[in-house]
């Protein structure tokens, strides 16, 4: 009881009612479309993984490593290649060592220090996403996979973005909300396809990008607190 006292003692009113909200909020969009546990388990370990994550928590890069899994079991029915091989051959290895680097970067306080983009390293990183994603969809587009330009543009900015995650970068959180919102479009078109099961995603998405937006707003205030 008290090692739970101690994980929250820095939490606000609001984040406490945010992380109950989005869990409760959660569980209900699940029974109301009566899916498998499955999906429960998907939906919750993504929620767990990015408020834990925005609050600049550890134990969210654990839930990560569990919803980049489980993700990419759900990706392989529609198919969405991108999304199985950025979750299955990126971001589990990134998350994993995403807790070790991030342990090594905290301060005598206990929190992360976390970074801000200089003008010139924005300017590249935006470069290369928009020629990784033309890049990535040529190949998507010939193994045969469904929506190969949306696939690929979620891909290759989640990938940046998991990148820019481990190296503990603010901006990070904008390029979830650009992944959110365009995963939100993909999964729609899945559902109109056909795909019942994506009115869950579809709101675990919505989910994650109101986070996103608090995520880059709580980071950039560690970061002006916390030195790196």
């Amino acid at each position: 009881m008290n090692r739970i006292k101690e994980f929250f003692k820095d939490w606000s009113r609001w984040e406490r009612v945010w992380l109950v909200f989005v869990l409760v909020f959660q569980t209900v969009a699940w029974a109301i479309n009566r899916e498998d546990l499955f999906m429960l388990v998907l939906t919750l370990s993504s929620s767990l993984n990015l408020v834990l994550g925005a609050k600049g928590k550890i134990a969210g890069l654990y839930f990560a490593i569990l919803n980049s899994l489980l993700y990419a079991i759900n990706c392989f029915s529609i198919p969405l290649y991108g999304e199985i091989m950025y979750n299955l051959l990126y971001s589990i290895p990134v998350s994993a060592a995403a807790i070790i680097m991030w342990r090594k970067n905290q301060s005598q306080s206990g929190e992360v220090k976390f970074r801000t983009m200089t003008a010139g390293f924005a300017l590249g990183t935006i470069v290369l996403t928009v020629a990784g994603t033309f890049a990535y969809a040529q190949i998507l587009a010939w193994m045969g996979g469904n929506f190969a330009l949306m696939d690929s543009l979620t891909t290759v900015v989640s990938v940046i973005a998991s990148m820019l995650y481990l190296l503990r970068y603010s901006e990070q959180w904008l390029m979830w909300v650009i992944v959110n919102a365009l995963s939100i479009v993909m999964w729609i078109m899945v559902f109109v396809s056909g795909d019942s099961s994506a009115v869950l995603i579809i709101i675990m998405k919505a989910v994650n990008l109101c986070n996103a937006v608090y995520g880059y707003w709580n980071w950039k205030k560690i970061a002006g607190k916390v030195q790196d």
